[in-house]
């Protein structure tokens, strides 16, 4: 089936380098260090795309590093009329200005290093380590002093132990591990994050690119400051690595090291992070992420699953308007999925193969947009797809907070014996606020900058309690801040990985915090309206198996306690638990 879709690669060879790079991809490199590919197009080879970062991209500019910048902006959740046409236009220039917003940056609508990396177009911008003198020491000191951390010494530009462990405590407190070291989201944190211009140095195409790119242009990667080099026993880093030799557990080295940091981009949890050890963790990662993309769970990285991660080259799909074998061989697996399509295999991609595809995505819990993405296409044309009962849908989709963010350790992280594809995600088993309350489904209602509403809201008064809705813990915590648009929010994660999304509080309760644990229908924080809210409610996501969110309305419209104005037993209290007062801040 794959190849009578035209997914048969000619020749495909992966080289992996020693250096770090910040997301999963394909990029071309003149020297050893990074990855290169080369994918086979008819009986000759062109380069899977690389971006040129010579420049800044600005409005006015066209071609496929628009292009690419566009695709990467749609995979994070951000509408650009009009597609990826490469032109950087006005809607362009809006989602990027959004996208910026959203992610804590300056809104230039310039793509600059920082951006660039953020959206997994480029390399980490280059940032002060220890050991390191000069200016952009002081700059890190005095933005440490500003933000009330004290540095031994003063800003004296001198990067040592004292620096350091100013670093790791502006890093404690704001919810970021605490590792000494300044990272992008640290640099964005302290407002020291570079902006000006893109680096002079090679950049990546997005993991969700899905079509290859000739392009000419030598490409060098020359910043590797901060990234680190391999993990211990690494194999050779000129190993090749193709669809029928992938990383595989048990084994070490930076190929491993480049899937874990493929997951965790795609948002899933890799216990130990990106050390280059392939064992239960990494497998664990590979079986959640799997379930997300409707796979089976096998925690084999196979050449599919590569693809979606971005470690392959992934294939040229069609699209509404093409015609010919490509689209004859799509329409024959929509039909043996048991789908009605109007006309039948007759080679032409237009509203009734559309149509059918919509319906199949609504099968798996997909949204039935009609329009084949990588996950919909493998579905489709393997068979081999889980349904929505037993999976979510692709990872990685954003929340709606965007404030500092404190995460839980890597403990939890959801066990090793995950659940079987066949099995129910945890649901909720509690109403999560406390009466009055009212709400409707608004399930991709739209909202400002091209993004859809990804959660359920519930309008109650300020300061009605806010419950867990099932037993777990507290795996992540968001504080209210400039441009934040979820304000004050928690993740409450179940036993599977399974977790809700809450958002907007106006102070979380006593004791809730990053690792805390708690049970259903206890109190974990109050109603308000921080963030982008104008009025006071509840933003409620629900994420399967902790993949993208599904619609959430169902699962509260079914325990809807609207009309339950008193507030639920507590554990361990004899006494119902009451609101703060307006005075009281949030931890």
């Amino acid at each position: 089936m794959l190849s009578a879709l035209g997914l048969a690669l000619a020749s495909t060879t992966l080289s992996f380098g020693v250096v770090a790079l910040p997301s999963p991809a394909l990029a071309r490199s003149a020297g050893p260090i990074g990855i290169t590919s080369r994918v086979g197009v008819g009986a000759g080879f062109v380069d899977t795309v690389a971006l040129d970062a010579t420049a800044p991209l600005t409005r006015g500019a066209r071609g496929p590093r628009v292009a690419d910048l566009q695709r990467a902006l749609i995979a994070a959740g951000f509408t650009v009329r009009g597609g990826a046409d490469g032109v950087f236009g006005a809607a362009t220039q809006q989602a990027l200005s959004s996208f910026q917003t959203a992610k804590g940056l300056r809104p230039t609508a310039v793509l600059d290093v920082t951006t660039a990396h953020v959206l997994g177009l480029g390399p980490a911008p280059a940032l002060p380590r220890r050991g390191d003198r000069g200016d952009a020491v002081v700059t890190l000191q005095r933005a440490l002093i500003s933000a009330g951390v004290t540095v031994r010494g003063g800003a004296d530009g001198v990067f040592g132990a004292a620096t350091e462990t100013a670093v790791s405590s502006f890093q404690n407190t704001r919810g970021l591990a605490a590792t000494g070291r300044v990272d992008v989201s640290t640099a964005i944190r302290l407002g020291i994050a570079p902006q000006e211009s893109v680096a002079a140095a090679s950049t990546t195409a997005p993991a969700t690119a899905v079509n290859t790119v000739t392009n000419t242009a030598t490409n060098t990667a020359t910043n590797t400051a901060g990234l680190g080099t391999s993990a211990p026993n690494v194999q050779d880093a000129s190993m090749v690595s193709t669809a029928t030799n992938l990383p595989r557990r048990g084994q070490t080295g930076e190929s491993v090291a480049l899937v874990q940091r493929a997951l965790i981009a795609a948002g899933v949890t890799v216990r130990g992070g990106a050390d280059g050890i392939f064992g239960s963790a990494t497998e664990t990662a590979l079986k959640i992420y799997q379930r997300g993309v409707r796979r089976p769970a096998t925690g084999v990285l196979d050449e599919i699953t590569a693809q979606l991660l971005g470690l392959l080259p992934a294939p040229t799909m069609p699209r509404r308007g093409d015609r010919g074998d490509s689209v004859v061989s799509l329409q024959k697996g929509l039909l043996a999925r048991g789908v009605s399509l109007r006309g039948g295999a007759d080679g032409v991609f237009g509203a009734a193969t559309e149509k059918a595809i919509s319906t199949f995505q609504a099968s798996l819990g997909l949204a039935a947009t009609g329009r084949l993405d990588l996950v919909t296409y493998f579905a489709i044309v393997t068979g081999e797809a889980t349904n929505a009962s037993s999976s979510a849908a692709s990872p990685g989709s954003a929340s709606s907070s965007t404030g500092s963010s404190t995460a839980a350790p890597s403990t939890s992280t959801p066990s090793n014996s995950a659940p079987s594809s066949s099995a129910e995600p945890i649901s909720a088993a509690i109403f999560p606020v406390q009466g009055p309350c009212w709400f409707t489904d608004t399930w991709h209602a739209p909202r400002s900058g091209g993004r859809r509403h990804m959660g359920v809201d519930i309008i109650a008064p300020t300061g009605k309690a806010v419950y867990a809705v099932a037993d777990g813990m507290i795996t992540r915590k968001f504080l209210d801040r400039p441009g934040s648009l979820g304000g004050n929010a928690l993740r409450l994660t179940a036993a599977d990985g399974t977790y809700f999304h809450y958002a907007h509080f106006s102070s979380f309760a006593e004791g809730i915090d990053v690792g805390s644990q708690v049970v259903a229908g206890q109190i974990v924080g109050y109603v308000g309206s921080t963030g982008s809210s104008s009025s006071p409610h509840l933003h409620f996501e629900y994420h399967p198996f902790g993949g993208a969110a599904v619609n959430p309305y169902p699962l509260v419209k079914k325990l809807d306690a609207c009309k339950v104005i008193d507030v639920l037993p507590q554990p361990g209290s004899s006494t119902a638990a009451t609101a703060p007062s307006s005075g009281e801040t949030s931890n």
